[in-house]
């Protein structure tokens, strides 16, 4: 750690995907049309279902929200969303003990990981994987080691069906050392688009039964697959709740990135562990937004549907039409594609720069981890369907 007197003078460099945005808006002022596909957010407009009251809305849901309130979440959402993890995500929480409201995901997983791991605690990884997990890991003191893991699935699969000769211990054994605390479990995938199987699930849990393992379990894209599979919730798996931590977020499955609203479900012994570390960090999500979220959990399918038509037909679309090896994408709202030989062993900006000189960018691979200099990401639902086939055609063309 640096004192104030060694404290270094030079800011530290902006990340790459601030880098982006800024040769984006230069190349935009310039008279470029630029078609940025790096960033995964929603291009449509927070639903209406969201800002609209709801019949006796201060009597179900309260008033006063100018004031504190109880900093594990309101009340009302908290009870509509232990309904919902109930129901749909079959985890056998006894009560709203089991759910807190956090500052987005996160928050959540920054909460779980400072938490319940030692500094210096070691988390499996399965990669490629969300890029920001990496500052969220530094941020708690802890390591995150990645295990290749969605393309060694790949190998494994007959198209979406697993088969047996894919074994998730063989895979994560060798990176298990006497500081592993956890592992970190992404499904459906950013950036990969795959679903992990309820079989897969399923060896995965008892590996982590095995070396008694925390299991931290991002299922921000659970409402978002496009072929007719099933997402499954770890935790409710047998014997799985105790160990793991289903966290979720409004900002996939509402479109709602800028409310800055998720959840974690899990033992209430575990969630009275967390809501330390989400006093300690914000004290509690906005109590405007976490209104919104329980609006909209009035009509959650109602409100998914307003997104998921338009992102299936835009998924459909690229499928048939992007000229690029991909990893089999099936949900969410990205695709984790090979880049052309050309842009082997060059420097995540220099990439950026080629994209750029085409017309299309993309997030380079290696922020999705270390071994994936050769890939790159592409969002689908961050710009309106239009711009994301012109995108697309500039990419072909650009891959040759």
């Amino acid at each position: 750690m640096h004192k104030p007197s060694t404290f270094p003078r030079e800011k530290r460099p902006p990340t790459i995907f601030n880098q982006i945005e800024v040769e984006v808006a230069k190349r935009t002022a310039a008279g470029e049309k630029v078609i940025a596909l790096h960033v995964g957010d929603a291009y449509l407009p927070l639903p209406n279902q969201l800002l609209t009251p709801v019949p006796d809305e201060d009597l179900r849901y309260g008033t006063g929200l100018n004031r504190y309130g109880n900093a594990f979440g309101d009340q009302a959402l908290r009870e509509a969303l232990l309904d919902k993890v109930r129901k749909r995500n079959n985890l056998p929480a006894e009560g709203i003990d089991s759910v807190q409201i956090t500052a987005g995901a996160t928050s959540a997983l920054h909460a779980a990981f400072s938490r319940l791991l030692e500094s210096g605690t070691e988390v499996l990884t399965l990669a490629p994987y969300w890029s920001i997990l990496r500052v969220v890991a530094e941020q708690a003191r802890v390591k995150l080691v990645e295990v290749p893991f969605f393309d060694s699935l790949v190998d494994g699969f007959d198209k979406s069906t697993p088969t047996r000769r894919f074994d998730p211990a063989e895979v994560l054994k060798p990176f298990l050392t006497p500081k592993t605390g956890g592992i970190y479990i992404n499904t459906p995938s950013n950036p990969t688009g795959i679903v992990l199987h309820r079989e897969i699930l399923e060896k995965l849990s008892l590996f982590a039964q095995e070396h008694d393992l925390w299991v931290f379990s991002d299922e921000a894209y659970e409402d978002y697959i496009y072929d007719g599979s099933s997402h499954v919730s770890i935790g409710s798996l047998p014997d799985m709740f105790a160990r793991t931590l289903s966290i979720y977020s409004f900002s996939k499955c509402f479109g709602a990135s800028g409310m800055r609203v998720g959840y974690v479900a899990a033992p209430p012994a575990v969630i009275s562990e967390l809501h330390r570390g989400v006093v300690g960090s914000h004290y509690q999500a906005g109590r405007y937004d976490m209104l919104m979220a329980w609006r909209g959990m009035q009509v959650f399918d109602e409100v998914v549907s307003t997104f998921k038509p338009d992102y299936a037909e835009t998924w459909q679309w690229v499928c048939d039409n992007l000229q690029a090896e991909t990893l089999p994408c099936r949900s969410g709202f990205y695709f984790f594609l090979k880049l052309s030989p050309k842009f082997k062993g060059l420097p995540p900006m220099e990439k950026v720069y080629k994209m750029l000189d085409a017309g299309v960018v993309l997030s380079p691979g290696e922020y999705f981890g270390e071994m994936y200099d050769e890939w790159a990401r592409l969002c689908f639902t961050v710009v309106a369907p239009d711009e994301v086939k012109e995108g697309i055609i500039r990419l072909n063309r650009l891959l040759g």
